[in-house]
Formats: structure tokens, sequence, C-alpha cells
């Protein structure tokens, strides 16, 4: 079981607070991924729970066991880094090997587990290489294959795939997605990239200034943010967020507008002017100044499948009452279930009937 929780954590650095009374439960067996912008605090949590960057104070549990005041090395984890940290001197079988000669594993079981584990990462042909030998992908399943011969109920990963090229980054999301759906081990996974964070994560949580914003699914952070700075910070190009005349904000994605040259029947729509075009393939993204109404002269983004419209030519930007979010002068959401009376406001005064 690899059960994480962490209660009222916090750290800092001289006068600095980095996390305060911080609370986080990681499943047994979840990906977990901790994404923000750099500086949010996503790595000295990781560090934390690792062992190696100690809570100033707090709790935490790794499997129902309380282990702040634990050596890393006791804590059943294993960790690997945005720069593989592996002996260049070494071969790969001896990278992999290392840890279990230190353990007194005996001979005959160590072989079994490097046979074991160098096949499952696809290293088998490679054991009596170095690393110098080895591609960015081959060395990062090194390291991979270093940290699984430990049978580790926890892995902790720190931007391990940081270093390698755009498309490789790709393939090893893939192969680390299938990793994990092999052992069934808790991951827990440090990344600034959302695109990686969307894409391996069972559960993504949001940090911002060392606190969490928040912690769901990849579809629900997506599709239900619970503030602004989770509504941009998921989702390429970034939610359009507008104010409004009572203070509030509305929201719209820019994949959920409707661009045509003629108004239809939407719920929101404003007539707008094209001021950049670019063709991505079977989508084209625009930017749009707005020429009408209260939000004039602000831009949106608007990511469309019809290619047709060109740099400088008018359309209606248009977008259905499902497809906004409002937040209010905190930057925090608005739901229509919980906050009935706030939402409402909020429509009328995009409807322009109270401000």
């Amino acid at each position: 079981m690899g059960e994480i929780i962490l209660k009222n954590i916090n750290k800092t650095f001289g006068n600095t607070k980095v996390l305060e009374d911080l609370n986080l439960k990681i499943n047994d067996g979840e990906f977990a991924v901790l994404v923000g912008a750099s500086g949010c605090g996503k790595t000295t949590l990781l560090r934390i729970i690792a062992g190696i960057g100690p809570a100033t104070s707090g709790e935490l549990f790794i499997d129902g066991e309380e282990v702040s005041d634990l050596a890393p090395g006791k804590r059943n984890i294993a960790m690997v880094f945005q720069n593989y940290a592996i002996y260049p001197n070494m071969t790969v079988k001896g990278n992999i090997e290392f840890g279990l000669k230190n353990n007194h594993v005996p001979k005959a079981e160590r072989e079994r587990l490097i046979a074991e584990v160098a096949e499952s990462v696809g290293l088998t042909e490679y054991l009596k290489r170095k690393p110098n030998a080895l591609s960015g992908g081959q060395r990062q399943r090194v390291a991979l294959a270093r940290a699984m011969v430990k049978n580790p109920k926890v892995f902790l990963m720190d931007e391990p795939l940081s270093n390698l090229d755009a498309k490789l980054r790709v393939a090893m999301r893939s192969e680390l997605i299938e990793l994990h759906n092999k052992l069934k081990t808790t991951f827990v996974y440090v990344t600034h990239d959302q695109v990686e964070a969307m894409s391996m994560a069972d559960t993504i949580i949001l940090m911002n200034k060392g606190v969490i914003q928040q912690q769901a699914s990849p579809e629900v952070i997506y599709d239900d943010p619970n503030n602004v700075f989770t509504a941009q910070f998921i989702g390429t190009p970034s939610m359009n967020i507008l104010p409004l005349k009572n203070g509030s904000f509305v929201g719209y994605r820019p994949e959920k507008v409707g661009l045509t040259p003629e108004e239809t029947e939407a719920f929101y729509k404003v007539r707008g002017r094209i001021i950049t075009r670019e063709m991505l393939g079977s989508e084209t993204l625009y930017k749009v100044q707005i020429i009408s109404g209260e939000h004039q002269n602000e831009t949106v983004m608007v990511k469309s499948l019809d290619s047709g419209f060109q740099e400088g030519q008018d359309a209606w930007v248009q977008v259905a009452l499902k497809h906004l979010y409002f937040f209010d002068g905190k930057e925090q959401r608005i739901r229509e279930a919980d906050r009935a009376e706030d939402y409402g406001a909020c429509v009328r005064c995009l409807k322009g009937e109270e401000a």
C-alpha cells in the first residue's frame, strides 16, 4: 500500500514561508501529478515526502505510518530525478544493481530482479553498456529501472522528462503511463508542464505560491475549475477571462466559441475583428479584438475548425450560456448549484439587465 497523507505541513526557508498548513491525501496506486509554475512549492513538497527536505512542522504518513522523522532510506520510496543521477562509470547493470548490493541482497536474487526489471523497461540488450553510450530516453529508463528494482511503495519523480527533446518526451509519457498501469504503485510526479499533467495524471494537484488551488481528475480540473488561476493555468490557449460591471468575471474556453460571419441566437455574442490567424492543422487559432459592447477593445482567443476567416475580417464571437464560467471579485468560482443568487446576478449583468 502506498497511501500518502500530509497534515498541516509547513515549510520555511529563513523568513520565507514556502508551504503553510498544507493538507493533502494521495490514494494508494494513484498517479498524482503536482503541477504549477516555478517556485510554487511542488518540488519542496516532493522532497518532504522523500525525506530529503523535511517539513518545518506537520505530519507525514505513508501507508498509515507516521514517517516525518524516518530517514529517506527507510521510507520504502524510490525517487527519479530530472538529471537521472546515474553513475557514468558503471554499466547499466551496475547502476541497477548498486542499491541491491548495498542492501546485501544475495547474488542469485539480484540477477533475477535485474533481469525482470530490465525486460520490463526494454533494457535487456543494453545491460553491459555504460550511460554515455545510451540515448537520453535510455538513460531515463536506467533511472526508472534502478528505482523499480527496490519494489517501493511509492515512486517520486521530479520533472524526469524535462531534459528530453519534445518527440521523446511524448514517447516517454506513454511509457510511464504503461509502467504505472503495470506496477499499480503510487506515483507522485512533479512537472511545470500542464500537458504532461493532463495526459498522465489520475489526479492533478495544482499549486500556486505554496497553496493547493485544486485537486481533481484532469477532466474535472479542466471542465470545472475552482478559480481563475486554475481556469487559466490549465488549457492551451488559456481560458478567456473578462471583467463584468458588478465586479465579477466571465470566462470561456477558446474552443467553445462559435466564430460566425452572421449573428446567431447564442446567449453571449459580440462583434470582433480577427487580429492574427494561426493554422494548426485540423484547427485554426484566432486572436480576436472585441469591437462592440462592454468588452470593446479586449482581445480573446478562439480555436475553431473553420479556417476560412482572415486577418482584418469582422466576425461574431458567440458562446452558449452552458459554456460560460463566472468568478467573483476574489477570482473564486461562482457555480449555479451552490451560489444561485450570485450566479443569477452575473447572468443578468452580462445581458445588460443590471450592473
